[in-house]
């Protein structure tokens, strides 16, 4: 009994080894913030996505391999967030704003962060959003997208059934 016991432990703790490299969530979630600053009279925007999320998106797209945050990171890797983001994220408001990119940060915990920046708009009274990043890829994916303009928040949750929507500014 003792031994069919420790044998059954092993097994289970050599699977759990032997999967534990590939570990799926279930839950996949964006969270992007669109903040107008006043004083630059621009969109700053803020996207947060898990990484390998990411870097499994543009392989299927490109079939390239970014490595993010690695020794070997691909070194094109921010042209192809920035193409990637620019396929699937936009935003108008009598006519299309055109992003420029900031940057990126990677952290431990597998968190990238990627900085847009618009150039100089007048606060608009309306803001329609485009936001399907992921959902090619993920049937379970939602973004959630923050419209901040001084103390007026909206948020709305884009999926694959909900790509687009207009925030009424006012």
């Amino acid at each position: 009994m003792k031994k069919s016991t420790l044998f059954a432990f092993l097994i289970i703790a050599v699977s759990l080894l032997c999967f534990s490299n590939k570990i799926v969530h279930e839950y996949y979630i964006s969270i992007t913030s669109i903040d107008y600053n006043v004083e630059s009279k621009s969109l700053e925007i803020t996207q947060q996505f898990i990484a390998h999320d990411v870097e499994e998106a543009i392989l299927k797209e490109y079939d390239i391999d970014l490595h993010l945050s690695e020794a070997n990171e691909h070194p094109e890797a921010d042209n192809y967030l920035i193409k990637y983001v620019n396929s699937r994220f936009k935003l108008t408001t009598d006519k299309e704003i055109k992003l420029t990119w900031v940057g990126k940060e990677v952290n431990l915990d597998e968190t990238l962060y990627l900085y847009f920046q618009s150039n100089e708009i007048e606060k608009p009274s309306s803001l329609s959003v485009v936001n399907t990043c992921l959902t090619e890829v993920f049937h379970a994916q939602s973004n959630i997208t923050h419209v901040n303009f001084a103390e007026k928040q909206l948020t709305q949750s884009f999926h694959q059934q909900k790509k687009t929507h207009t925030f009424i500014i006012k």
